[in-house]
């Protein structure tokens, strides 16, 4: 009889009843995460009406996601011009199906240099927005912001996996 033998595998009904309960635990553990990723895809839907109204730098949306409480919007920007952008927001207006505002984020702008192109990403949590208007303001603009305009969220942070992992549990 070896060493292994004891302590991973043996004959007491104590030893497979305990490794029972485990394959039974990480079995329940991978379904939950597995359904956890097919409900949070399901409840994203792609908006489909965005309006951007920005010529220089060029802005464009890759992907645009709501759901009832929050969404995000991923893109990028390049600056077509000669000269350097700086100091620049880009400012997204949300919208209801009634075409009331959401609310409004903005996003600065980095030091973009000509012919550079970034990568944006911008979560936002507003109820049942159906359509997103972006476009250019200066610092001058943003003076009057507030600190969730400014705030930059990603869609899932650590606390909403934690809350969306306890709420699917309950």
């Amino acid at each position: 009889m070896s060493f292994f033998d004891v302590w991973i595998y043996n004959s007491r009904p104590r030893m497979r009843v305990f490794l029972c309960y485990l394959l039974i635990f990480v079995a329940f553990f991978i379904f939950s995460d597995i359904m956890i990723y097919f409900y949070t895809k399901s409840v994203y839907k792609p908006m489909e009406d965005y309006e951007i109204n920005v010529t220089t730098p060029v802005v464009e949306v890759t992907e645009a996601l709501a759901s009832n409480v929050n969404g995000s919007v991923k893109g990028t920007i390049k600056n077509n011009t000669e000269e350097t952008i700086e100091n620049q927001y880009l400012k997204f207006e949300f919208y209801t199906p009634r075409d009331v505002s959401a609310g409004v984020k903005y996003l600065k702008i980095d030091t973009l240099q000509p012919g550079e192109e970034k990568k944006y990403e911008l979560g936002f949590r507003y109820n049942t927005v159906v359509k997103v208007e972006i476009t250019l303001a200066d610092e001058e603009d943003t003076l009057n912001a507030t600190p969730e305009e400014l705030e930059i969220s990603p869609i899932f942070g650590p606390v909403g996996i934690i809350s969306g992992i306890l709420f699917s549990y309950l």
